[in-house]
Order: C-alpha cells, then structure tokens, then sequence
C-alpha cells in the first residue's frame, strides 16, 4: 500500500452561486491534490499534513477530509486557531479569481518553533511527499529550512518528492523570492509538476521545452509540464511527448484543474502505471473537473456523522 504525506493549507472555501448567494466547501491546492490522489488510487494511505484551528469550521472540515478518503493522523490543532478562507470568482469562460483571507490561519505555523519535531520523522518515512509553492509562500524562512531537512531525510530514507511551483503572486514579495525558494525545493525534487504559465511568471520560460530543459539541469528526474487546453507535456531523462487535452470539454470552472492532475498521475505512478497513461488519465480527470463548479468532485464516501 503506498504511502504519501502531502503538505500544504486547507481553507474554507466561498464560491459564488450568484452575486449574492455563495457555496461552502472545504479545499486548498495540496488538499485538492490529496483527495483527488486518494480517488484515484483508493488503496493508498493518503495523509494531509498541515495546522488547523479548534473553531467550528476547522473541525467540520477535517470531516470533509475523511469522506475524501484522506487522513489526518499528521494534523495537529492548534487551540485558539483557525481556519484560512478564500472566495472564487468566475467569468464566463469558467476562468477564476481568489480572493484570500488567511493572514491569522493556523497553518501559517507549519514548521514553526511549536509545530511538534515528531511530525518531521512521521513524514519522511512515507513513500512520497507532496508540496506546492502555495505551501512555501506561507511558510517563514526558519520554516523552509527545517522543510528542506525533511525532504533531504525522505530521499535519504529511498521515499521521492514531488512538487507543483503553482504560483500565487499575492502570496510571495515578488518573483525572485518565490524562484529562490522554489529552486531549493527543485534540487530534492523526483517529480515535478509544474504549470507553463506559472514558470513563465517565476522564471521566465518561454516555453515548456525550456521549463524542461531548466529542470533537467536541476535533477529533476520526471516532469509533467501543465498546459491548460493544450493538455501537457511530460519527459523523462531523454524523452518529450504532448499528450493533448480532452476535446469539446463544457468548462464551467477551472478551479482544481491542475491539482486533479497532479492527484491522478501521482496516484497512477505510485502503483505502477507508465508515464504517458498517468498523464492520459491525469488529463481525464482535469477535464471532468473543470465541469462542476467549485475545487472538488462530490467525495466516494460519506462523511462521518
């Protein structure tokens, strides 16, 4: 059974129904990527890491999370906490806005001086570890450090690490800070899965055969380059291949496009699917997404009462 510990922010989510009326869930990218990997790949121990408040909407979320087949062993409490919000705007063309509000969310203090040192063990001896650059724009620079450590110690222990640059503006003082900090992940990274546009905006490739190229440099042994409606491009130490978009898709809203993506080839990889088909039922899973409003699919289990 694979394990896999993904680390990253949770928060409640408010997308828009109609100028006034609004929709309550529960997501985040690296959650959104957890309970799409547990979907996927149902046999797998899927543990969501991160810091929650002890306030109503904390608790009810991490509810949510079991009835997505995802785990919460590696989540502390942190009393007096609370849980990040983010609104969702969408246009016409299904294309989204966020508008954050989690200055004072509990997970900001993840890696911090009172986030327990047996997580760190926990977590690197996990098959894979998962992280975003959403999750190093809330962390401090001690934080990412100790991160870093964690990460060395998985590798070391034969675990990989994968990671998604997904780039929020908002969340970093400008683009050199989030290429420094992102680079250091990149160097302990096994598989990367990173969107076009976004290394456009951090490191300025142009293309996604320059994203390639750069990550190669980088060690990075497995790449997945995200295109949006162009699908993606992959490429291991040699090879390149496009894999194209699902066709004709009615898009009603992009949000968690990427991260579905990353769950379902990070679940297809993990038990053994070769590359080009975890990219091919990646993008499947991307393009049903992008049907139903809001971050996540109605989850395969019930909730817990």
């Amino acid at each position: 059974m694979p394990t896999v510990a993904l680390i990253g922010e949770c928060m409640i989510e408010l997308s828009h129904l109609a100028p006034d009326r609004l929709a309550l869930g529960y997501a985040g990218d690296v959650f959104n990527t957890a309970a799409y990997l547990a979907r996927t790949a149902p046999t797998a121990d899927v543990q969501f890491v991160t810091l929650v408040g002890d306030d109503p909407y904390s608790t009810q979320m991490r509810e949510s999370w079991t009835a997505h087949g995802v785990n919460s062993d590696l989540t502390r409490t942190v009393p007096g906490g609370q849980a990040g919000l983010y609104l969702i705007r969408t246009d016409e063309a299904g294309e989204r806005t966020f508008h954050y509000y989690r200055s004072q969310s509990a997970a900001r203090a993840l890696f911090g001086p009172t986030h327990p040192r047996e997580i760190d063990d926990a977590i690197a001896a996990h098959d894979l570890v998962y992280l975003s650059g959403i999750t190093l724009s809330i962390l401090t620079p001690a934080a990412r450090a100790r991160l870093l450590d964690v990460l060395d110690e998985t590798r070391r222990r034969g675990g990989m690490v994968a990671f998604d640059g997904n780039y929020r503006p908002a969340g970093w003082p400008s683009p050199k800070a989030a290429a420094e900090a992102m680079s250091a992940v990149l160097t302990r990274t096994d598989i990367a899965l990173p969107t076009h546009t976004d290394d456009q905006a951090v490191f300025g490739d142009r293309t996604p055969t320059d994203t390639i190229r750069r990550l190669r440099k980088a060690g990075v042994p497995e790449i997945a380059v995200k295109q949006g409606a162009q699908g993606c491009v992959i490429s291991d130490t040699r090879t390149q291949i496009p894999i194209p978009a699902v066709p004709h898709v009615q898009v009603r809203d992009t949000t968690a496009a990427g991260d579905a993506f990353n769950g379902a080839y990070l679940a297809s990889r993990l038990t053994g699917t070769p590359q080009k088909q975890a990219a091919e039922t990646a993008t499947t899973l991307a393009a049903e997404v992008i049907t139903h409003r809001g971050a996540l699919l109605p989850p395969p289990h019930p909730a817990r009462t």
